[in-house]
């Protein structure tokens, strides 16, 4: 049998996992292995499933999965939307043995991604004239994937660009695909072969003359920055809160007014640092907050040292904007996903407690975390783990998954969930819930860890 569809033998379980959900895949694994099996027919082009009780699905050629016609009557995703996938791979998989995979060359989506709506090329322009870096990963054998600073990209086939995936609220044929695709083809065109590359992308509109510090809002914020860790280093955190609240205050709006999300980011965290040493948190690490006061100049003088770079004709390993994080969104709506726990932190202070659950994406290993507290009055009757979060128990969410249709996600990685219309649920977790992480988060052994943390 000819393959006419070679983009779909590349979709594997985890590929229609996030295309579809896992209990789309569990249940039509368990059926064709029950022997439901659909008949495989082709028609003008289009791939057509059959089933048993009269079910018919439809792929047509140049169709993302979603995008294909099932009679069963689901608005959506459904079940023998997978199966046919899943029946074509086999029938292939018995009729003509395995092909060597072929390099991969994402400049043949380039002609399609040229037709997209002129809203979508626009907004891939403007996060070009930021100054995005995009991290790219194309290691043999594995799916490529690039991660963007507020959104992550995967490429499930090598052959169609309709299953590429981000995990934005648009999932297919956004402006993070578009960009992605771009910087592969401009990364491959200098480096052919590579499996882990940090690219910039550049814009003609940004001249090489760009500097952080040239305008007065920079100048200020640089000024400001300096005056509060000054303070901090000299003073230590011990000293009274009236010491260095103004200072603060000044850094803070500063960097607000120049939209550089990364700083704005860094004196909040710096600023619940030394709030915790103050409250005698237990969650307080002296560590951390030294690493985070470290840090706050760096960012800076990395910013002025990347332009500098910049403005002498050379590439700079990182962009200014990017050190900064120029025009970065305070949050992001995000696709369907679903999120494994990988536990809960409790702590308390002098006048709250509270908890943190961190969270994984199985599909882009990202990393996502819900945070809350309340008074400490409150903490004899209402345990930690008993508290209700988007009307879920605490305890539940530490020791389950989430599964959502409606998520967001800040710039610093809260998660927010919508509990409206059941848009969100949570469920325990299962046994290879774990077994589904990939490296770095999941290493085989302490070995591979040892090595990964050298």
């Amino acid at each position: 049998m000819n393959s006419l569809r070679p983009e779909l033998l590349e979709l594997t379980p985890q590929a229609l996992t996030a295309l579809s959900n896992a209990g789309f895949v569990k249940r039509s694994l368990k059926e064709l292995e029950n022997g439901n099996v659909p008949e495989i027919s082709h028609e003008n082009g289009a791939l057509i499933a059959t089933f048993s009780d009269g079910v018919r699905t439809q792929l047509a050629n140049g169709q993302a999965l979603k995008e294909a016609q099932c009679t069963c009557g689901a608005s959506g995703m459904c079940r023998h939307r997978v199966m046919l996938v899943l029946s074509y791979q086999r029938l292939c998989a018995t009729a003509q043995p395995a092909e060597k995979e072929e390099e991969w060359d994402p400049a043949i989506w380039l002609e399609e991604l040229a037709t997209l709506p002129d809203a979508t090329r626009k907004r891939a322009q403007a996060l070009v004239a930021k100054g995005i870096t995009i991290e790219l990963f194309c290691t043999p054998g594995e799916i490529p994937s690039a991660r963007l600073p507020m959104s992550d990209v995967r490429f499930y086939s090598r052959s169609s660009i309709r299953f590429a995936r981000c995990d934005c609220i648009e999932g297919t044929l956004c402006e993070h695909i578009v960009l992605a695709v771009q910087a592969f083809v401009e990364a491959k065109a200098q480096q052919a072969e590579f499996n882990h590359l940090i690219w910039q992308m550049r814009s003609e509109h940004v001249t090489s003359s760009d500097d952080p510090f040239a305008s007065e809002e920079g100048q200020t914020c640089r000024q400001y920055v300096q005056q509060l860790s000054q303070a901090l280093w000299l003073g230590g955190i011990s000293q009274p809160l009236i010491h260095y609240e103004a200072a603060f205050s000044r850094a803070q709006q500063a960097a607000e007014r120049c939209n550089w999300r990364w700083v704005s980011e860094s004196l909040r965290q710096l600023r619940a640092s030394v709030d915790a040493f103050h409250a005698r948190a237990s969650h307080y690490h002296a560590g951390e907050c030294l690493c985070q006061l470290a840090a706050l100049n760096s960012r800076l003088n990395c910013a002025h040292e990347m332009a500098q770079r910049d403005s002498v004709g050379e590439i700079p390993p990182m962009p200014w904007r990017t050190v900064v994080g120029a025009g970065i969104a305070g949050e992001a709506k995000l696709d369907h996903l679903r999120l494994v726990s990988l536990g809960m932190r409790c702590w308390q202070d002098i006048e709250h407690y509270g908890l943190r659950i961190w969270f994984t994406d199985p599909d882009t290993g990202s990393i996502l975390h819900l945070s809350r507290s309340w008074p400490r009055s409150e903490q004899e009757n209402s345990p930690a783990a008993t508290r209700r979060l988007f009307s879920f128990q605490a305890g539940a969410l530490a020791g389950g998954q989430i599964v959502s249709q409606a998520a967001k996600r800040s710039a610093d990685g809260e998660l927010l969930l919508a509990t409206r219309n059941r848009l969100s649920s949570v469920v325990p977790l299962s046994p290879d819930a774990w077994q589904m992480l990939s490296a770095p988060l999941r290493q085989p052994g302490i070995v591979a860890l040892r090595e990964y943390l050298r």
